[in-house]
């Protein structure tokens, strides 16, 4: 996916991504740490991804990661 098209997508996503964050959490810094590391890994994967399931693959990686932290996985 070209950069354009790639951050166009993840501007439009903001939203609905930040607020999916705030809901599986239930601190700032854990809403905080989701979202960023969603969109780090979006970025690390851009090449990979495709436009007709950017919203599936961002809120699936989110998802993944919020397991991840419940398990002790990360540190958030």
């Amino acid at each position: 996916m070209k950069n354009e098209i790639f951050f166009k997508y993840l501007n439009l996503n903001r939203p609905h991504i930040q607020s999916l964050a705030t809901e599986l959490s239930n601190d700032f810094a854990t809403a905080r740490f989701l979202y960023r590391e969603t969109t780090h890994q979006a970025m690390k994967n851009q090449a990979n991804l495709k436009e007709e399931n950017f919203n599936a693959w961002l809120l699936t990686t989110m998802k993944k990661t919020y397991y991840k932290i419940l398990r002790n996985e990360y540190s958030a």
